[in-house]
């Protein structure tokens, strides 16, 4: 019992018996992952309409699976899979750096035993750590519903605060990324305090050498995550680039007033977090910020 509200459990075994559960005429269901996010909005009475059911994916074995083709650079992440187990993956920690500092700065590292990528993004905040990286690396969400399996682009999921693009009965089963060859990514954020906060503002990048692009995505300034026009690295000063984004940013973002910082304080620190972005997305790879890679691997090692 949550509040005033007697909840049934279910703990789904397979794929199958979460769509069979969504779709049986039963109590109103709700997909639990992580929870770290869902029970604490049932406790404060912040879900409408209140689930009457909570079917947990957590034991579906396809769904804890951290898939990797190495040979295309692709890592698929399933929807059971912890942040901690993103933050300790060797080829994400080698390959998509920037993901692994984004899930590192999720909570706790006990939260993050149990919060999932897959989590962070169904909960849809404006500030949800791993949407910038992801976004950048223009990562697809798989999805299950009435009509089958597809996959949704990413920067077409969010919808706004707390909405996403899944339909009725319908649940994500995975996260795709593909991270070509060459390409580096990295994320920085902005809170109030020293460890475990929301994100004042939140961003992500990625540079991708074959086509010599840079794509950079801001979080906590608008009512969703959002991806900036990229641009191409050929023969263009660092400045210029940093220049772009901040005139994108201007353009494109909408920061408000709230408990965490005013619309004010988001704007004058977006340049300074583009800037120093773009000086780590085009550093040579042994000039990585030493805090960052420490910071990784102090939570890799516990």
């Amino acid at each position: 019992m949550i509040g005033s509200k007697d909840l049934e459990y279910v703990r789904a075994t397979s794929v199958r018996h979460i769509a069979d559960l969504l779709t049986s005429h039963g109590p109103r269901p709700q997909i639990l992952a992580g929870g770290t996010d869902l029970l604490v909005d049932l406790r404060n009475g912040r879900r409408t309409p209140v689930p009457e059911r909570l079917i947990d994916i957590k034991a579906v074995p396809d769904l804890q699976q951290i898939d990797i083709d190495e040979h295309s650079g692709t890592a698929t992440i399933g929807a059971a899979v912890s942040l901690n187990r993103i933050v300790e993956h060797p080829w994400i920690r080698r390959h998509a750096r920037g993901l692994a500092v984004a899930a590192a700065s999720v909570g706790t590292y006990q939260i993050r035993n149990r919060a999932t990528l897959i989590g962070n993004l169904c909960n849809a905040s404006p500030a949800a750590d791993a949407a910038p990286v992801l976004l950048a690396l223009d990562a697809s969400v798989r999805v299950v519903e009435r009509s089958g399996a597809r996959s949704i682009p990413l920067r077409d999921f969010f919808l706004g605060v707390r909405k996403t693009a899944l339909t009725e009965n319908a649940f994500a089963t995975a996260v795709t990324i593909h991270v070509p060859s060459g390409a580096r990514t990295a994320f920085l954020k902005q809170q109030r305090v020293r460890g475990h906060d929301l994100a004042i503002v939140n961003a992500g990048g990625a540079v991708f050498r074959g086509s010599n692009k840079i794509v950079l995505a801001i979080g906590s300034c608008a009512p969703k995550p959002v991806l900036l026009e990229p641009i191409s690295t050929d023969n263009t000063d660092p400045k210029e680039l940093v220049r772009h984004f901040c005139r994108a940013s201007d353009r494109i973002l909408c920061p408000i007033d709230d408990v965490r910082a005013s619309a004010a304080y988001r704007r004058s620190i977006l340049p300074v977090l583009i800037e120093r972005l773009v000086v780590q997305l085009l550093a040579d790879g042994n000039d990585r910020p030493r805090r960052e890679v420490d910071h990784v691997q102090d939570h890799a090692d516990r």
